[in-house]
């Protein structure tokens, strides 16, 4: 998991691995066959450091009035995390790689309903508005493109996206039915 965070997917190897676990080649086989089985298992660790991230950053934006801008930040600034960088890492790995993706794909399915609780928390104030789920949804995609771009975007273009997404969910928030 260390590796992954510090050094990315593409210089995690299963040797790496094996010798910072001081383990045998054949014990690390018996757990993780496979590159990909190796990688996906760290999602859920992966998922347990990005709600810490949230609950973190949470107690950090408590002083935000407007709850709407409260948990688009707090999703922001946990997604800066490098445990969350990883986790997008291996999706973007995951595109061109098929054993990746089919072991992301049900390491995420079991993951899925943590990440949904911990939205459903976080823009608790707006569950009754009936834009809610589509604003949580938006919120989640924006958060992962914002945190991809920031690679090569400055820190003031992320706060301004991310302001003007602000003001884009309480407009859809305040929508009728």
């Amino acid at each position: 998991m260390a590796l992954l965070v510090e050094q990315g997917s593409a210089r995690t190897t299963t040797l790496q691995v094996q010798q910072r676990a001081d383990v045998s080649r054949g014990a690390l086989l018996h757990h993780f066959p496979t590159h990909a089985a190796l990688l996906s298992a760290t999602v859920e660790e992966l998922v347990r450091r990005n709600e810490r991230a949230v609950q973190d950053s949470l107690a950090k934006l408590e002083g935000t009035q407007d709850a709407t801008e409260r948990a688009i930040r707090v999703l922001a600034v946990a997604s800066t995390r490098p445990a969350y960088l990883a986790e997008l890492e291996l999706w973007a790995v995951a595109r061109t790689d098929a054993e990746l993706r089919a072991a992301l794909l049900q390491a995420e399915r079991t993951a899925r309903k943590e990440s949904e609780r911990v939205l459903s928390s976080l823009f608790a104030a707006t569950s009754d508005r009936p834009a809610n789920a589509t604003v949580m949804a938006l919120t989640n995609e924006f958060v992962r493109g914002l945190a991809l771009s920031s690679v090569l975007r400055s820190p003031v273009r992320r706060q301004q996206l991310l302001a003007q997404w602000i003001r884009a969910a309480r407009i859809l928030l305040e929508q009728l039915p």
